[in-house]
């Protein structure tokens, strides 16, 4: 059995609580709407999000230690350090829940703001406890409020809804790289332990929502402005971008698949 670790921030470091809620429902429907469903997801939160959205195969962790809320004079750099730390922990805390109270096989990790496949379950769930997991290789990008999908094969190095792994590796993502806690990019753990690649698109990462905090719109800005646009590495930029990505219309099957419903 899969069991879908969901972190949620804290309503203390959030810019709008119900928008981000709503964010939040959003994601859990997505998952729950896995065609086996034979899975867990376990929410693990300060406070529990507004919504109304339930499901039997949900379960909600609650913890207590201190929201990553900025401090006086904090750089960005230090803020998005602790707010990796906390989301990393939450990670830790929902891998535990699962391994204690589910016959949990394998764990995968889904930000509150993204949506899945509903066919990783079943897929999972149909491919034996051989491997020791896959990484989402393929998936697609939605910037909030445009009327389409940027398609790219860059998937697990974007996104943290991409790793699918045996519990007992998952700390293998942990403290490779000093600027990122949980580091979703490796396809390759302990040098040794080879991630498989989904054989599909898995999920759909939400950028520039207002509640990402790493790819927010300033951020999104600042990257694509780097060094100007019309110098060498600006020219290669741009094509760099086309290679690694292309549109896709937002279809009634894409829709269906991932739930996706903005």
């Amino acid at each position: 059995m899969i069991s879908f670790i969901v972190p949620v921030k804290s309503e203390q470091v959030t810019s709008d609580w119900l928008k981000f809620s709503q964010y939040v429902e959003a994601t859990l429907i997505s998952i729950c709407n896995q065609t086996d469903q034979n899975f867990k997801v376990i929410v693990v939160c300060n406070e529990k999000p507004q919504i109304n959205f339930e499901h039997p195969n949900i379960h909600y962790v609650e913890v207590d230690f201190e929201p990553p809320v900025r401090r006086d004079s904090e750089s960005d750099k230090s803020l998005n350090r602790r707010r990796e730390l906390d989301k990393g922990g939450k990670l830790k805390i929902g891998v535990n829940y699962a391994t204690e109270n589910f016959d949990t096989d394998y764990i995968m990790t889904v930000d509150s703001d993204d949506f899945i496949s509903n066919k990783i379950a079943g897929f999972v769930n149909e491919s034996g406890t051989e491997l020791p997991g896959w990484y989402t290789k393929n998936g697609y990008i939605h910037l909030d409020g445009k009327p389409f999908l940027l398609a790219t094969y860059k998937f697990s190095y974007l996104c943290g809804s991409s790793v699918i792994v045996k519990p007992e590796l998952f700390n293998y993502f942990f403290n490779v790289d000093p600027m990122l806690y949980f580091d979703h990019r490796l396809t390759v753990l302990n040098n040794n332990i080879e991630l498989t690649q989904l054989p599909f698109y898995g999920g759909v990462y939400s950028m520039a929502n207002g509640e990402n905090h790493f790819m927010s719109i300033a951020n999104i800005r600042k990257f694509n402005t780097h060094n100007g646009w019309m110098t060498s590495e600006g020219i290669k930029r741009i094509y760099n971008k086309f290679k690694n990505y292309s549109f896709r219309f937002i279809t009634k099957k894409i829709r269906k698949e991932y739930s996706f419903n903005r």
